[in-house]
């Protein structure tokens, strides 16, 4: 494969990615009471981060942040919110590129790319959104606006990117999926 047909078949698959993980933010699964849901919009943008690797990632990921803020009804009480909770949150996802075509990179890129997003919305809890912090949160009585944010954030990424590792844990699991799904992609690969 030359170069330039690897460049158009990197962008032509993150925007089919970019675009499932759209339609997939429509559907959650579970909506917290303190704000985010449970959805499988990450799960297409993973894959292309284990096929394409982070020099590919980082645009489809800042393409899908950006998209998942102005598409997916995102709320944000400034600019600076919006950066952080979305399109830093989101572009950070490349992380999870570092584990394409590693033993198990399926599984710690995910846990990275997760805990990158984590880092980002945290910040912005404790810099912006310290005002809403309820006196107590999972029975625990809440003083310290980074406490509440770590906690807050923590749990709503713990349970996507368990959602997440289990879609990917079966795709990994059926070798033809894998083989398909998940197979690296690289400018040397010859069709």
């Amino acid at each position: 494969m030359t170069q330039k047909s690897t460049k158009i078949r990197a962008l032509t698959e993150g925007a089919i990615m970019i675009a499932a993980a759209t339609v997939l933010g429509y559907f959650r699964l579970f909506r917290f009471p303190f704000g985010g849901s449970i959805d499988l919009a990450l799960v297409p943008i993973l894959v292309y981060c284990l096929r394409w690797g982070p020099k590919y990632s980082l645009m489809c990921c800042f393409v899908n942040g950006v998209l998942q803020y102005f598409l997916g009804g995102g709320i944000a009480i400034s600019w600076q919110s919006m950066l952080l909770d979305y399109v830093v949150a989101y572009m950070l996802v490349f992380l999870c590129g570092f584990g394409a075509g590693r033993k198990f990179g399926w599984l710690w890129g995910t846990i990275l790319g997760s805990f990158g997003r984590w880092i980002s919305l945290t910040l912005s809890g404790g810099l912006l959104w310290y005002m809403y912090m309820p006196e107590t949160f999972l029975g625990m009585p809440m003083t310290d606006p980074w406490i509440y944010s770590m906690l807050l954030n923590g749990v709503l990424v713990a349970a996507v990117m368990a959602v997440d590792l289990a879609v990917l844990g079966i795709i990994q699991s059926v070798p033809e999926l894998r083989k398909v799904i998940l197979a690296r992609q690289t400018a040397e690969r010859q069709e």
